[in-house]
């Protein structure tokens, strides 16, 4: 690397190198038997060059000459965008004396294929000992991942880096009606509780066994963990760096104004041990680390990552992260945490004399984001009835636009959930949203959608 790194540095005025290696093995069930035991590996290096004060890009994933690779970057840095920033120095003393962070197991490593197909068997042989009728598709997956990153300014670091993830769909069909229930647990540690997956597939499935109607206008809704982010995805957005200096973001100008319920508390967070998004450093070479995001409904911070940052006057907050090696660094999130409210989801049920619960919704991340506006159609729903679940709703929609709807938040779950292995989210509780369900006729089959916004 450091061989490669000085080559590049001869034809420019200052360079990175970021190399990534993975292995990844899943182990596949389809149908309730095993399908597939796959191994796959991957490596790749990216150069990014600033020459003349433009920045320049390349790739390769082979063994193709370093020297086309410089030839490429010096070449795309003709008509690449000026730098507005330096690549980082080397870390500070005080900082390289931090405890470690944890994100590599060893049992992730040494997890055999044997174990991890048991594992598979298990999950499926607990869900077939509650209803035998039931189809599940299963996989178990692990992966190791080795980072290693340097530049011309003396920053480098490298770290190897461990994931596990447990996912499981149910599905259900009777006649004309089908039933899929999702849910999956991820960790860089060897800790997932198999159990854990199936229970929480096995209530859902009670709750849904029956099938119940809904009518159409403002009531009460509660977002599992799952669903949360059908009313965070435009947050995320609207305090991206880049969106914030194209002012594309209508919270451009918000940072330091209340906007949403004291309730609502983000921040990101790439210091967590074994959560997905942890590592020491973002993809270019910035320390990772908590960066409040909006507290008690305030923005407190917008993410950047290093040429963001430099084109608006501030410090990139180790937010750069790449989407896969043949992409340059952009502002992203590492682990999105929301911190807990104090009531229990049970409390939010009983509170509830007519609403739904969202669990799953279609079309997640599609429409005008930025904006805030949504409109889904509920996957997996239940209604709640004088503070009971009473069944699963079917062909219903939900419309809003989150940047209004989180502002009247009434409650927040005491007990927040890790979704994705980034997010951490607890139950959303909204004393009013728009629902709309089809009507049906007096043969039960549907006629026509109302919408009452």
């Amino acid at each position: 690397m450091k061989k490669l790194l000085k080559q590049a540095c001869e034809k420019t005025d200052s360079a990175e190198l970021f190399r990534a290696k993975s292995k990844t093995i899943p182990v596949n069930f389809e149908v309730n038997r095993l399908k597939s035991i796959d191994i796959s590996e991957s490596e790749g290096k990216a150069l990014r060059v600033i020459n003349k004060g433009k920045i320049g890009f390349s790739t390769s994933t082979g063994d193709e000459d370093f020297g086309l690779i410089v030839k490429k970057a010096v070449a795309t840095s003709e008509f690449g965008s000026t730098a507005s920033f330096d690549f980082p120095g080397e870390m500070k003393k005080e900082n390289k004396e931090k405890k470690s962070l944890a994100i590599y197991d060893e049992k992730v490593v040494d997890k055999s294929i044997e174990e991890m197909v048991k594992i598979g068997e298990g999950i499926i042989e607990r869900i077939k000992d509650f209803n035998p009728k039931l189809r599940c598709d299963v996989t178990i997956l692990k992966d190791l991942s080795e980072v290693e990153y340097l530049n011309s300014r003396g920053g480098n670091f490298s770290y190897l880096k461990t994931a596990i993830a447990y996912s499981l769909m149910v599905q259900q069909t009777e006649e004309q009606d089908m039933l899929m229930v999702y849910s999956s647990l991820e960790s860089g540690k060897d800790d997932l509780n198999a159990k854990e997956l199936t229970s929480e597939i096995i209530e859902n499935l009670k709750w849904g066994e029956k099938i119940v109607s809904v009518g159409s206008g403002k009531m009460p809704v509660i977002f599992t963990p799952k669903a949360a982010l059908v009313l965070i995805l435009s947050i995320i957005s609207g305090l991206n760096g880049k969106m914030v200096l194209k002012k594309i973001s209508p919270l451009t100008s918000q940072k330091n104004k209340k906007l949403w319920s004291d309730l609502l508390t983000l921040y990101s967070d790439g210091t967590i041990d074994f959560a997905l998004g942890s590592a020491p450093f973002d993809d270019e070479g910035v320390e990772m680390k908590r960066i409040p995001l909006v507290e008690k409904g305030e923005i407190k911070n917008f993410y950047y990552d290093l040429q963001t940052a430099g084109m608006v006057g501030v410090e990139s907050t180790g937010n750069g992260l790449r989407s896969g090696i043949q992409s340059e660094p952009v502002p992203g999130i590492s682990n999105l945490i929301m911190e807990e409210g104090e009531v229990s989801f049970q409390d939010m049920v009983k509170d509830i004399s007519e609403g739904i619960i969202i669990d799953q919704v279609l079309g997640l991340g599609q429409g005008n984001i930025i904006s805030g506006a949504f409109s889904n159609n509920v996957q997996l729903g239940y209604k709640i009835e004088k503070g009971k679940i009473v069944g699963r709703v079917k062909d219903v929609m939900i419309a809003g636009n989150a940047l209004e709807e989180l502002k009247n938040i009434a409650a927040l779950g005491n007990k927040a959930k890790w979704v994705e292995g980034k997010y951490k989210f607890p139950h959303i509780y909204l004393k009013s949203l728009s629902v709309s369900a089809k009507v049906c006729q007096g043969d039960g089959s549907p006629d026509n959608i109302q919408v009452i916004r």
